[in-house]
């Protein structure tokens, strides 16, 4: 997949360095994981005398001995080189037109993107905050993928089937109480259909978004000790087993550390619940 880095959301609306640095902590990350999921990242010609502020661009910022400089500096790596800008092999037509707000946006990266996988990476800007553009090209509504944050970048892979759940999930619910980086792959996604895998999921963002004292007392989720011998022989042995009600039939089992509840095991059939 290609996206297309947005140099129209750079028109010089930070205040001074340390708003631009302020707000780029999303963008930085973003970046990161398109290099960890080998996605193509295409950046326009101009791109780095886009400016960040009244009186600065992004090449005049690049050359600041700044220590954010230097962090920013190592993830925009790859964009100086690899891979390279998209007027090298243009496929917007210069005799057609594409609006966005009723302006003319020919020859940018968001008109590009309209003839490429319509997704494009835009910096914090107030003409750029929905997820979704509508695009005009010869008055035909064309809808781009405008990402703004990691969560919603990861719903759009996983509902275009470009990503797994569990690799999914790995990202969406990092930083939150939830945690998959444990979780058995004999007793995992894999032994879920797409409504079972529906289903875990919606409770996963259910319990993501619940503090510790009201997933105790949630009757849905019913979290408590589990107490069978599924993991007698298992390394977590000695650790404290937790289980939580996905539905009447699923549960999903795991221990707490740190405010975290680290996903081990499912199970859709009910048997070792049963038992413990």
């Amino acid at each position: 997949m290609e996206v297309l880095i947005n140099e129209l959301s750079l028109d010089g609306q930070f205040i001074d360095e340390d708003d631009f640095f302020n707000n780029l902590t999303e963008v930085l990350y973003l970046i990161k994981i398109f290099d960890e999921l080998d996605i193509d990242l295409l950046k326009e010609y101009c791109f780095f005398n886009s400016q960040i502020t009244s009186s600065l661009t992004l090449l005049e910022l690049l050359k600041s001995k700044r220590n954010e400089i230097r962090r920013l500096k190592s993830l925009l790596a790859k964009l100086v080189n690899n891979p390279p800008f998209w007027n090298a092999t243009q496929k917007h037509l210069s005799t057609d037109r594409y609006e966005y707000n009723s302006i003319n946006i020919l020859n940018s990266s968001v008109a590009e993107s309209c003839e490429r996988d319509k997704v494009i990476l835009s910096f914090k800007h107030d003409s750029y905050l929905d997820n979704t553009l509508n695009i005009y090209k010869n008055k035909n509504l064309i809808k781009i993928f405008n990402i703004i944050n990691h969560i919603e970048f990861f719903d759009f892979l996983y509902s275009k089937s470009l990503i797994m759940i569990k690799e999914y999930c790995l990202v969406r619910f990092k930083n939150t109480n939830l945690n998959f980086e444990l979780l058995d792959d004999k007793n995992s996604f894999n032994i879920l259909n797409d409504e079972q895998s529906s289903i875990f999921l919606d409770t996963f963002i259910f319990f993501s978004e619940m503090n510790w004292e009201n997933i105790s007392k949630s009757d849905s989720l019913r979290y408590k000790e589990y107490n069978g011998d599924w993991f007698k022989n298992t390394k977590y042995s000695n650790q404290r087993i937790d289980k939580f009600r996905i539905s009447a039939k699923y549960r999903c089992f795991g221990f707490k550390k740190d405010n975290i509840f680290n996903v081990l095991r499912f199970e859709v059939n009910h048997k070792k619940s049963d038992n413990g």
